[in-house]
């Protein structure tokens, strides 16, 4: 299921597609299936997003092309699966030039009974395999 929130400054340079096309090679790269894409950007003014440049101890300032991701997962998704899901991020959003240090991405765990993906129906659970 991964639900993605993909918020940037207005001053990002980087394309959304683009974007858009490397989150999803991770995410199946990270084994789920290739019809799992859901993402919702998310531009936000200058004003409206602060950010340290440095925090928690990054050795160079974040820049303009700033990316913060929320990716919703479903709840007991292993965390080796998490981390697999984080190294693909960063390496696949490194082939169109964002750097590690401008990439901040929060899991966020919800139980498939709290969602339905459609037709009216809440989400059964899930038992995933790495």
């Amino acid at each position: 299921m991964p639900v993605f929130t993909i918020t940037l400054k207005s001053r990002n340079t980087l394309d959304k597609k683009r974007i858009s096309s490397a989150i999803h090679a991770a995410v199946v790269k990270t084994g789920y299936p290739a019809n799992d894409q859901f993402q919702r950007f998310i531009r936000l003014g200058e004003d409206d997003l602060y950010v340290d440049p440095t925090y928690p101890d990054l050795e160079s300032p974040r820049s303009a092309n700033f990316v913060l991701i929320e990716a919703m997962l479903s709840s007991g998704s292993p965390d080796a699966r998490k981390q697999l899901l984080l190294q693909s991020l960063v390496q696949e959003l490194a082939l169109i030039g964002l750097d590690s240090n401008d990439l901040m991405v929060l899991f966020i765990e919800l139980d498939r009974l709290n969602s339905s993906f459609g037709g009216g129906r809440r989400a059964s659970p899930l038992s995933m395999s790495q």
